[in-house]
């Protein structure tokens, strides 16, 4: 059975001689699971009536330490202005997933914790995520496969990683 890339591949490679059929596969099965992963946590995210970047602020405020609770942090976590990082913070307060408290020592500094509230979601959002997981990977590849491709997978970026 083809997959979309099978399909797509030789149309993509057209004109391009040089390129190594098997690289360019791979790559673009890369890219496919990376967006229907996308997709899916959207749509799983959309469920809460957030959008997936509001979804990422309470994931990794789940996982900071105090200190790094802040929206500078955050801002530079996520690699956006401290202007959208601020209004993300606020939509997420409004709707009662976190609050922002100015810090008695040192008013310029913001400690954003979850709520309750956000703490729930954080949890569902990380199930049906783990879920999601699940199922691409163990519906179709044995334990020992998943073992070798996290293996490969692990040994390209880092070599990607060294070269950038």
């Amino acid at each position: 059975m083809a997959d979309s890339v099978e399909v797509e591949l030789d149309h993509h490679l057209a004109g391009h001689d040089a390129a190594d059929r098997v690289i360019e596969a791979a790559l673009y099965r890369i890219v496919e699971l990376a967006r229907l992963h996308r997709e899916w946590q959207r749509a799983v995210a959309a469920e809460a009536g957030l959008s997936l970047a509001d979804c990422e602020v309470i994931l990794r405020l789940a996982h900071l330490e105090a200190p790094e609770r802040t929206p500078s942090q955050l801002a530079r976590i996520f690699h956006i202005t401290a202007g959208s990082m601020t209004a993300r913070l606020g939509r997420l307060e409004a709707g009662g997933y976190l609050t922002r408290t100015v810090q008695p020592g040192n008013r310029a500094q913001i400690q954003v914790d979850l709520t309750g509230k956000g703490k729930v979601l954080h949890h569902r959002f990380a199930d049906q995520m783990v879920e999601i997981h699940q199922q691409m990977f163990a519906g179709a590849l044995p334990a020992e496969d998943r073992e070798t491709l996290n293996d490969l997978l692990r040994r390209l970026l880092t070599h990607v990683e060294a070269t950038t």
